[in-house]
């Protein structure tokens, strides 16, 4: 019996070593396991695509008016905001979590919600790279659709349109803007994107093509746990994160944009679902996701000298 227990505690601090180095070297291990996609994205099939409301209902991404129809009238009869959310790398986006999300967009916008679905897991063992350039070019058409929806009398007529971009989302919307579509100037009035999973150099070379978003605005957040693993897998600063280079060079920033950084009690990758920021990120987030330029004189932001850079200093984050 004691040689029993003696092996039992062996195990057990074998057990909590484990988990421990697991735990402070997380970024470090998950690299060593995920790689990023190599093989042809030609496996996926257009059903690998998708429109999914925040009830759960699902569309043929050319259905995009059959999805529009499934929002009831405004109280008011006024038109009622659109927010289109692509979501990031993960296996279950329309699952309950990806539903959850949507309903705090919703209620963070006061608006409808529509989730641009793109098959953005292969494996626990590959980064869906290749799956989120073949994203893009379907979610060109899908912009190209509601370019064609805006027209007077059709579904999206004087409806205001935002876009948020969560994480991997940045990847797709990179190759969007390189690929140089002929989109509409004021397609959207602004993009959100929430700490995208995407190279910090040369960004702002693809992010001034975005001329179809009256505004874009970029949150950053330097504690992001899945940036801290994509930063050791590519060896390479990523937009996300930080807005320095891995050689401590600061990087050219696009002059269409502005630049939110987050705070240390932001380390969440959902920064921007209930549970998961603090009350001056939920502020902000939504106030910019409403009225775009004007929140950025919201009292938890400090512009910094660059002029399109802001720092979060509410309640939690530093210098508050």
């Amino acid at each position: 019996m004691r040689t029993f227990l003696k092996s039992l505690a062996i195990v057990l601090v074998l057990i909590g070593a484990a988990s421990g180095y697991v735990w402070w070297n997380y970024d470090a291990v998950v690299t060593m396991i995920l790689k990023p996609q190599t093989a042809t994205a030609g496996d996926i099939t257009e059903e690998s695509f998708g429109l999914v409301t925040a009830d759960g209902r699902h569309f043929a991404l050319g259905d995009l008016e059959g999805a529009l129809s499934t929002f009831p009238p405004s109280a008011d009869a006024a038109p009622r905001p659109l927010v289109l959310f692509v979501h990031g790398f993960g296996p279950d986006p329309d699952g309950a979590f990806g539903l959850y999300t949507m309903g705090e967009l919703a209620k963070g916008a006061n608006a409808d919600v529509l989730m641009f679905n793109w098959p953005s897991w292969i494996s626990m063992t590959e980064f869906p790279v290749l799956n989120a350039k073949a994203a893009s070019e379907r979610l060109t058409i899908l912009l190209q659709n509601m370019a064609e929806l805006r027209g007077p009398g059709k579904a999206l007529a004087d409806r205001p349109v935002m876009i948020v971009g969560h994480s991997m989302a940045g990847e797709v919307f990179r190759h969007v803007a390189e690929a140089a579509t002929d989109l509409p100037k004021g397609l959207v009035s602004r993009i959100l994107f929430a700490v995208p999973e995407t190279a910090l150099p040369d960004h702002r070379l693809w992010m001034e093509k975005l001329g179809f978003a009256d505004e874009v605005f970029v949150f950053v957040n330097s504690d992001d746990p899945a940036l801290q693993v994509t930063t050791r897998m590519y060896n390479t600063a990523r937009l996300g994160r930080t807005l320095t280079n891995l050689d401590g060079s600061p990087e050219p920033l696009a002059q269409n944009v502005d630049y939110i950084l987050l705070d240390p009690e932001s380390w969440r990758h959902y920064f921007f679902v209930s549970g998961q920021r603090s009350e001056a990120i939920d502020q902000i987030f939504a106030d910019i996701l409403k009225t775009g330029a004007p929140a950025l004189k919201n009292d938890y932001l400090r512009p910094e000298p660059a002029g399109n850079v802001f720092v979060v200093v509410g309640p939690g984050a530093e210098g508050s």
